[in-house]
């Protein structure tokens, strides 16, 4: 009897040593697969997150230098990148130009990629956009662009063109102080029909960027020919400003520099 039961406690002792032995090599292949499952997710992420990288990064390939490196860096950081649109009535917050190119980013780049925040001033000369200090108002937005029309319509007639550039080299320099990565573009407002004077301001503006590096995109050689009254379709002669059609051109300029093909 005795030697029975050693046999059982002998037996039940090698099953309790299989059993333990099998779970734990269960548990250790387990460990061994998740770990392998875990390590290939973690590079398929990788490499989407490298694929969109490079999509964006080829999307804005026709952007300056600068832009271009503002928009990595955001993506890098994996976060929206964040555009600040900034002008005269020229520049409606809601129903003009911006709304249109912000779908077409979105339709290019995916949505939610560029987070775009519009901020429109109604009948401020440059001067009064310098006195008010607005550039104030973008860096709250902590901005990579700042994609900026100057009140160029506004001052035509009020402010002359060298206190026009020197009240946008000031709020450009407060707008740096703030948000110092912040890439500015600037552009002119909408052309106006037979203008004299002003197009020579838009030229003043042109030059000025160049002279201290800021990035500019003329979007006029869209537009029918300031001196041709086809103007009048795309621009308002009442308001001087754009017409849905003038929206229209506007924005598409802007969306090929922003969208390579």
């Amino acid at each position: 009897m005795r030697t029975f039961i050693l046999i059982l406690l002998f037996t039940a002792a090698c099953l309790a040593f299989l059993i333990t032995g099998h779970l734990y090599w269960e548990r250790k292949i387990e460990a061994t697969v998740q770990a392998a499952r875990a390590k290939v997710e973690t590079s398929a992420k990788q490499e989407t997150e490298t694929s969109q990288t490079e999509v964006i990064l080829a999307r804005a390939k026709q952007l300056p230098a600068a832009a271009q490196a503002a928009i990595k860096r955001a993506v890098e950081e994996h976060r929206p990148i964040r555009l600040v649109i900034a002008g005269s009535e020229s520049t409606p917050e809601n129903g003009g130009w911006p709304e249109l190119l912000k779908r077409a980013l979105d339709d290019a780049y995916g949505k939610g990629t560029f987070h775009i925040t519009v901020h429109e001033y109604d009948g401020l000369t440059t001067a009064d956009a310098d006195r008010q200090r607005i550039a104030a108002d973008w860096a709250k937005d902590k901005p990579d662009l700042v994609l900026l029309e100057p009140f160029l319509l506004n001052d035509n007639g009020v402010v002359t063109i060298d206190d026009t550039l020197a009240h946008i080299k000031s709020i450009i320099d407060e707008l740096k102080s703030a948000a110092p990565n912040a890439v500015v573009i600037l552009q002119p407002p909408n052309p106006i029909y037979n203008a004299t004077y002003y197009p020579k301001q838009v030229e003043a503006l042109e030059r000025f960027a160049k002279d201290n590096g800021y990035a500019y995109f003329d979007h006029w050689s869209a537009w029918p020919d300031h001196k041709s009254e086809e103007l009048n379709q795309y621009v308002d002669p009442e308001s001087d400003l754009p017409t849905a059609e003038g929206a229209k051109v506007w924005a598409n300029a802007l969306a090929k520099r922003f969208i390579a093909q």
